[in-house]
């Protein structure tokens, strides 16, 4: 079989590496990959094709890249009797084109080790892989995942021709998130703080409430000095921001650390001027389809509302709403622009 494919899908894989740059970063957590697939295995090997499994252990490196340590065999039945047991060990680097989660195309690089045994005969020999497939959200720590990939390896088996041979593999699985589940909302109990990067605290200002095709200009991300001073003189069409960017994972609505000190102080200007009544306004980047991030800014205003519960702040104040990628408070087009974004607000209705 030609090499064609091989180069070809190697050249896909690796244009991306010089063609984009760092946004933000990925959901972090490990995963395990099992697999089904299918081998259509090279005409030279005089076998028939056969089913496989497999196993991949891997991490996001960032919003662009995977890194896959993966397990795979496989049986074909032989022409000549007997089976054909294969099984192969290798490193696998998927490359997002992006990272959408209704529909996450990557192209696939990897090479590693391929152990072949027929009858009173066996080859150990090097292995490289390329391909291209996708993921699909099935849940906050599940994707359904697919792909097609061509294995090309150096063959020394007796009676097979060639010295080296190349099959395709076509494969679905599920990706299962490791360690703590993104919640959609917090819960009831204030959560136990979890390992963030450290961001810087910068300054937030209060802005009038503007038309919805009309950017406004932005800070980023606010303290809790700042919210608490901006509370105590807040009037009806007010806005303050209560949480920006570094204050939600990239694609969840689980509150980090550092909102709950600013949270905290909002809930206690608000106790004190119990009669503001406000609404909780969520916003995201532009990143994924309009659909699912009008779900998001939901959400991430409903985790903000369920923790002033927790504050014994009367449910009846508040209005809980999520306008999604359509108000931009910056430029969507830069890493600083998206997190700026990512927000919830407090419109001060009455």
């Amino acid at each position: 079989m030609s090499r064609t494919f091989l180069h070809l899908f190697l050249a896909i894989g690796l244009a991306g590496v010089f063609g984009s740059a760092w946004a933000e970063t990925a959901n972090e957590r490990w995963y395990l990959a099992p697999t089904i697939g299918y081998v259509f295995a090279d005409s030279d090997r005089k076998a028939d094709d056969g089913w496989g499994l497999g196993l991949a252990l891997g991490k996001p490196l960032n919003e662009k890249w995977n890194l896959e340590l993966t397990l795979r065999g496989n049986k074909l039945d032989r022409a000549a009797g007997g089976a054909y047991d294969q099984y192969g060990l290798g490193v696998d680097g998927l490359y997002f084109f992006k990272r959408d989660p209704a529909f996450a195309p990557f192209a696939l690089v990897g090479a590693g080790y391929l152990r072949s045994d027929v009858p009173s005969a066996s080859d150990n020999s090097l292995m490289a892989n390329a391909g291209l497939g996708f993921l699909k959200r099935l849940s906050d720590n599940m994707d359904l995942r697919a792909d097609a990939r061509y294995r090309w390896a150096n063959n020394n088996l007796p009676g097979v021709s060639g010295n080296g041979l190349g099959d395709w593999l076509v494969s679905i699985g599920l990706n299962i998130a490791l360690g703590e589940k993104a919640a959609a909302a917090v819960a009831v109990s204030r959560p136990e703080p979890v390992m963030a990067k450290a961001a810087p605290r910068l300054e937030p200002v209060m802005v009038k409430q503007e038309t919805k095709s009309e950017p406004k200009q932005v800070e980023a991300a606010p303290t809790p000095e700042v919210v608490a001073a901006q509370l105590k003189q807040a009037k009806p069409g007010d806005v303050v921001v209560v949480l920006r960017g570094v204050n939600f994972d990239f694609d969840s609505a689980r509150l980090r650390p550092e909102a709950f000190a600013i949270l905290d102080e909002a809930a206690r200007v608000l106790g004190q001027r119990d009669k503001l009544k406000v609404d909780i306004v969520g916003h995201t980047c532009s990143i994924g389809t309009e659909k699912y991030n009008q779900g998001l800014s939901e959400r991430r205003a409903r985790s903000v509302y369920n923790y002033f519960l927790t504050k014994a702040l009367s449910a009846g104040r508040f209005g809980v709403k999520g306008y999604g990628e359509t108000r931009p408070a910056a430029d969507n087009a830069t890493r600083a622009g998206r997190e700026q974004n990512r927000r919830v607000e407090l419109h001060i209705v009455d």
